[in-house]
């Protein structure tokens, strides 16, 4: 069983910037690249419930960052996240 799931951000910071968050999380479950201002995340799993179980977790890992995102943006005006970068 397989799973493509394409992210669209406002710009390719921002997209680099949630792929690298949720990178370390991924292990061997999932692969993430950027696509320009798009995440394409391909993940794999020999049964529903472990697909599951890792979209779950994967998801979960998206919206924190991206809460980031927005809370660092509205507050700063520039792009959040970007400390990972260093």
């Amino acid at each position: 069983m397989e799973c493509i799931i394409q992210l669209e951000y406002g710009s390719e910071k921002q997209a680099e910037t949630v792929r690298k968050a949720i990178e370390m999380d991924n292990d061997e479950y999932a692969i993430a690249e950027r696509n320009g201002r798009s995440v394409v995340i391909r993940s794999s799993s020999e049964s529903v419930p472990s697909m599951l179980h890792t979209l779950e977790d994967l998801l979960a890992c998206v919206r924190i960052a991206e809460e980031t995102l927005s809370i660092t943006d509205s507050k700063s005006g520039r792009d959040s996240l970007s400390d990972l970068d260093r």
